[in-house]
């Protein structure tokens, strides 16, 4: 019955009808009378979201030691649509690698 009420709650969330403070109120609430399986689904959700953000953060500290200049930079929305425009010619031109020829190329790396 708990996990229905959580599925109200998502729904109330995700249509925006809830502030932050009431969804915190609402959740502490409904962890003060969860019984075990839902404890350790929201412990285990907590987790996997904390491990992601953690992730999260070493790869925003990975790319930011990357020099931006060259092909890592930043590109605009121009610049990005530009490319895909030169790729799908490329591609209409038959300028494109098959699996099949990659497969034989990835074999002898």
């Amino acid at each position: 019955m708990i996990l229905v009420e959580i599925m109200f709650i998502f729904i109330a969330v995700n249509k925006g009808k809830m502030s932050l403070a009431q969804i915190r109120e609402e959740l502490h609430q409904r962890i003060d009378i969860a019984d075990e399986r839902l404890l350790r689904m929201v412990y285990v959700m907590t987790e996997a979201y904390l491990e992601e953000e953690e992730e999260d953060a070493e790869l925003a500290q990975i790319i930011a030691r990357y020099d931006h200049s060259g092909p890592w930079k930043q590109m605009t929305e121009e610049e990005l649509m530009e490319d895909l425009k030169e790729s799908i010619a490329e591609a209409d031109r038959g300028e494109y690698i098959s699996i099949e020829d990659l497969k034989k190329e990835m074999e002898e790396w």
